[in-house]
């Protein structure tokens, strides 16, 4: 580490590791920034392209970033974490490039792929830290990380508001140029690259089949009702799709190094966790699809709700939603050892479910939607929150990291599927106008309601039931000897700012 100064070695603050704290709380808001600038625009997206495929531009930039944190983290362990990271954040500029000025929807898709590269930065900054900080002020750094990404998700949306309101959704991908272009040779000047290198194998060949398999898959899905169910086209991609994921599974379950190890599953906590956890990713998903349509949809529309809000007056939503999801965070914080993961992540599917049957049923006036947002809202925070303790009740000590890293792959790569669900079936009742502009009416708002909270109640009875944790579950010294240890540890950004 000889680019670090002497007194910062010394274990005390500089310039430079200030500069550098600073830098990384950027990056990390910046993966959650991805994800949340486009769920506020999804409705003005939509329009400009007269499509029903919305949902492709959540899953687009999660999948992505899915199957990307576990090969980066592999290069990293390899190459040096900083140079993944600036690869990273080059990539996914490139990715708001093409999106600002993308012609069509699929180039519009395209650009949101490029632009998951973000993610993996969200891990590779606190292994970085971890790598380069000196060891007095590693736990401070850490803690400024997070408090100052909690702090930035509730500010966000009347950012992302005033962006939309005056320079429309183009004008949402080029802000996120700007602050990928300053933020870039801001890491490379103050934070120094760390000297620690593990060899490793990487599975391109499993991240491949993963990531074509569930692309593929999801496409014949989106298209079925456009293609025909029974068409050539449809059945042909979802067997595609199939065959590829069940190449996956068989290589993950013979493969010393895999991408997602899935013999990890087999400890029942850490299948709880990412079971639940995936069902609230997913109904995370489906919110952010969901409340833009219901806030900023005029009500004149004749469709039967809309608010009218412009994006700005939408911030007055999802501000409070997000600080309600760093309430409940901080909750689980001081509730789990008394509690527990589990009735913790009960508690959260819970809420979410209650929110979900709000926002379908009950969303004729401002209070009202905000009422199901703070629900969904409360209900994540416990949901994510709890997540580590399952993980921690079902792993040893030393295989934590990698453990977590594989359920958080696993649940992401789900919360990618919902929303194009959600569009499948909210497309199957829309309308379409004379200038191909698509309309979502009342029975297509009600039915997403019902996706998100049949979702929850799958969760819950699975966590109640065939899943639910008894005391022999949570001794971590029953844990097989001959498991084999998965890849480096992956992280992939909560939808929304979600952390």
């Amino acid at each position: 580490m000889s680019t670090t100064d002497t007194t910062a070695e010394r274990g005390g603050w500089t310039p430079r590791l200030v500069l550098s704290m600073v830098t990384m709380v950027m990056i990390l808001e910046g993966t959650a920034l991805g994800y949340s600038l486009v769920t506020t625009a999804l409705p003005a997206i939509t329009t400009h392209f007269k499509t029903d495929q919305g949902g492709w531009l959540l899953t687009g930039f999660i999948l992505s970033g899915a199957i990307l944190c576990p090969l980066v983290g592999k290069l990293a362990d390899i190459h040096g974490k900083r140079r993944m990271m600036i690869i990273c954040l080059m990539a996914s500029t490139v990715g708001s490039a093409v999106a600002t000025v993308a012609p069509t929807f699929g180039v519009l898709i395209a650009g949101r792929m490029l632009q998951g590269a973000v993610l993996p930065t969200m891990f590779l900054s606190y292994s970085l830290m971890r790598d380069v900080y000196p060891r007095r002020i590693l736990p401070l750094a850490s803690a400024v990380a997070m408090t100052g990404t909690g702090v930035f998700s509730i500010g966000v949306p009347f950012l992302i508001g005033w962006l939309l309101d005056n320079w429309g959704f183009r004008g949402l991908f080029a802000f996120d140029v700007l602050w990928m272009i300053i933020l870039t040779p801001l890491l490379l000047l103050t934070t120094p690259e760390t000297r620690l290198r593990v060899p490793s194998r990487v599975d391109f060949v499993g991240a491949g089949m993963l990531g074509f398999g569930l692309g593929i898959l999801l496409l014949g899905i989106s298209s079925g009702s456009r293609w025909g169910w029974g068409s050539v086209a449809t059945l042909g991609a979802l067997a595609v799709g199939l065959l590829l994921l069940f190449g996956f599974v068989k290589r993950s379950l013979n493969f010393a190094q895999p991408i997602v190890d899935l013999r990890i599953f087999t400890r029942r906590p850490i299948l709880l966790a990412a079971v639940t956890a995936a069902t609230a990713y997913g109904a995370t998903a489906i919110t952010g699809s969901l409340l833009p349509m219901i806030g900023m949809t005029p009500g004149a529309a004749g469709l039967g709700y809309g608010l009218g809000m412009t994006a700005s007056e939408y911030a007055m939503v999802t501000a409070p939603q997000s600080m309600a999801m760093v309430v409940m965070g901080v909750v689980v914080g001081r509730m789990l050892n008394r509690v527990g993961g589990a009735t913790m992540m009960r508690i959260g599917l819970l809420l979410m479910l209650l929110g979900g049957l709000q926002l379908g049923f009950n969303h004729g006036g401002y209070l009202q939607v905000l009422i199901a947002a703070l629900l969904v809202g409360a209900g994540t925070g416990l949901a994510y929150g709890s997540v580590p303790g399952l993980v921690i009740a079902g792993s040893p000590a030393d295989k934590q990291g990698s453990i977590a890293g594989m359920v958080q792959v696993s649940y992401s790569g789900f919360a990618s599927t919902a929303p194009v669900i959600l569009f499948v079936i909210m497309g199957e009742l829309a309308m379409r106008t004379p200038d191909g502009a698509v309309r979502y009416p009342e029975s297509a708002i009600n039915a997403g309601g019902v996706f998100l909270a049949g979702l929850m109640i799958v969760g819950l009875l699975l966590a109640s039931t065939v899943l639910r944790i008894r005391k022999q579950d949570a001794m971590i010294d029953q844990v097989p000897d001959s498991l084999p240890e998965p890849s480096p540890a992956t992280v992939v950004a909560a939808p929304d700012g979600g952390r």
